[in-house]
């Protein structure tokens, strides 16, 4: 009988570790864009407009981002099992009181405890499975379990279109509600933590974030590297930009500019998940395979992220569906790619002792982004007005000029992040 204590990364129970973590957080990235498909139903249904809108679909991120290094923490403290189970019931609450809100700002605060619940998955995901499984698998594992939560985005399209057009917007996200609550108690009840402490974990560690600190320290060296701050500000304009137009714009910019109807708009939506499903993975693979520098690689993955938005604000009436469909799906394979290379870069440049507290501390960057970009775009939009039941594409064009702002001044950071980034050492 094999001694799972001492040989960790053969019990089999990792396995339903995996597959549990992976069905839960498949919800928060259905969560993380589900309001596109639903914006004009919610525009209605509240009587609002698209600031308003923008700010409801934010708290998700507010919440999300604020509590990541407390997640962290906790992650430690409790062990992963708790903390997913646990705020896994916190998102199942937000669900519901989502579906029964009689007001924008009912609305806003089932949002906010939805953001709040799944913002406790991905650190203990990732704890979970730097113990459960090997150095060499771990890389394999987080793209998968990046490809599951994208899959929940390609449901967060069309499917639910199709769901909240059969049967309704609420009704559907009590459904949705009622099935992450059983995944909460199937986390607390079937699986178990690792008996054993990180420690078992051997990485190779580079030390860009500075020697050896004491736990007094740990944060002020993160926080006091210039690296850091560079990968936060990077984080913060692409994710933001990109998930601000998949899970609110989106859908309703695709109906403005081409015409089409609401499904149909869906459908071309989709193309941006199903391009980070094909991203992530491979680029997760290229750089380890032909022995690529993450640095380059991240230069010339963003150089192209900038043109399919150039594309999209100065081309999009020229480019048709057939078009905008090849922008949206390389908009997709290029944000999989930056994210799988920007956490290589992480991991490649902290030391194992700090690799938690760092993710814990700069995974809010990314959300407060989605959170800033969606109420500034809401706000230039409504400035346009709105025609009917969609506003016009000039201000879809204003309001996505303001996210190609900020891309272009993360592509010109890139440059120095290649310069500033140390070599690994074993």
């Amino acid at each position: 009988m094999k001694d799972h204590t001492r040989y960790p990364f053969r019990d089999p129970h990792r396995w339903i570790v995996f597959f549990v973590i992976c069905l839960v957080y498949f919800f928060a990235y259905f969560h993380r864009v589900s309001t596109s498909v639903i914006a004009a139903d919610l525009l209605k249904a509240f009587d609002t407009n698209a600031t308003a809108l923008g700010f409801m679909s934010s708290m998700y991120f507010y919440l999300y981002a604020f509590e990541q290094p407390l997640v962290g923490y906790l992650s430690d403290r409790l062990g992963p099992r708790r903390v997913i189970g646990y705020w896994a019931m916190a998102a199942a609450a937000g669900s519901f009181l989502f579906a029964m809100a009689p007001n924008i700002g009912w609305a806003s605060v089932g949002r906010a405890l939805i953001g709040l619940g799944v913002g406790g998955v991905y650190v203990p995901a990732v704890k979970a499975f730097s113990l459960w499984f090997s150095k060499k698998e771990f890389a394999t594992m987080i793209g998968l379990l990046m490809a599951v939560g994208n899959f929940g985005a390609v449901i967060a399209t069309t499917p639910l279109a199709w769901a909240a057009a059969s049967w309704g917007w609420r009704p559907t996200f009590f459904l949705i509600g009622g099935i992450t609550l059983g995944l909460a108690f199937v986390t607390l009840l079937l699986t178990r933590d690792h008996p054993r402490p990180s420690e078992t974990v051997q990485v190779n560690d580079a030390i860009a974030f500075g020697g050896n600190p004491g736990s007094k320290t740990k944060a002020f060296k993160v926080l006091a590297s210039g690296q850091f701050w560079i990968i936060a500000t990077i984080f913060f304009g692409i994710y933001g930009t990109l998930i601000t137009l998949q899970g609110l714009w989106a859908t309703p910019f695709l109906m403005a500019v081409l015409g089409i109807e609401h499904i149909f708009a869906s459908k071309l939506n989709m193309l941006i998940p199903v391009g980070v499903i094909i991203g992530a993975p491979l680029f997760g693979w290229l750089p380890d395979r032909f022995s690529l520098d993450k640095g380059n690689t991240l230069i010339a993955i963003l150089s192209v992220y900038t043109l399919t938005w150039v594309g999209i604000i100065f081309l999009c009436s020229q480019l048709g569906a057939g078009g905008l469909s090849l922008v949206l799906l390389v908009m997709g394979i290029t944000t999989g790619g930056f994210i799988s290379t920007l956490w290589g870069i992480v991991r490649e440049t902290t030391p194992l002792e700090i690799l938690g507290l760092t993710s814990g501390m700069l995974n809010p960057a990314p959300f407060l982004g989605v959170a800033v970009y969606q109420v500034l775009t809401g706000a230039i939009l409504d400035r346009a007005g709105r025609v009917g039941d969609l506003y016009p594409l000039s201000g879809f064009k204003n309001a996505f000029l303001a996210c190609l702002f900020g891309i272009v001044i993360c592509l010109l950071l890139s440059f120095y992040l290649r310069k500033s980034k140390r070599p690994e050492t074993s």
